[in-house]
């Protein structure tokens, strides 16, 4: 393994550990079970705790890997990579500041709209269909089935 691309690794791992860890101390504060079964404690507690060991395995094991002599990748990528990388970091943070504007159905389509081509798709009617599908098919899911309430925005869609 390069240099680089093992402290890459070292540093998405402390920062997804330390992550796991605050979600694992904040979902003390929320009850496990309740008479009816788990409560709304139980699935950040024992997801954060699964994610914290997992993590913890994955810095053990790449710590322990040889690295190569020769010099290495840097941590941050370079050209069309970087490129792809900031165009999905952007639209996901465009999603979170207009999803509450724009309400979650149409934020979410907008969001798919941009993403997809990000990640490497070209067919214009499977990311039309897709976005289609996660704006409208996931708001149904969520707020009619799963009684989770998201934001409807100004136009009431």
């Amino acid at each position: 393994m390069q240099s680089g691309m093992r402290r890459g690794w070292q540093l998405t791992g402390l920062i997804m550990f330390a992550i796991c860890l605050a979600t694992l101390w904040e979902s003390r504060n929320l009850a496990l079970f309740d008479r009816l079964g788990p409560g709304s404690g139980f699935f950040p507690f024992y997801l954060s705790a699964i994610g914290a060991v997992l993590c913890a395995l994955i810095l053990f094991q790449v710590t322990r890997t040889p690295v190569d002599t020769e010099p290495g990748e840097t941590i941050f990528p370079r050209g069309p990579v970087a490129w792809r990388a900031l165009a999905i970091l952007g639209s996901s943070a465009l999603a979170t500041i207009m999803m509450d504007w724009l309400g979650f159905r149409l934020g979410m389509m907008i969001f798919s709209l941009i993403l997809l081509p990000c990640l490497g798709e070209r067919r214009w009617w499977a990311i039309v269909l897709f976005a289609v599908v996660a704006g409208f098919g996931l708001f149904y899911i969520f707020n009619n089935w799963l009684d989770v309430l998201l934001p409807v925005g100004v136009f009431g869609i």
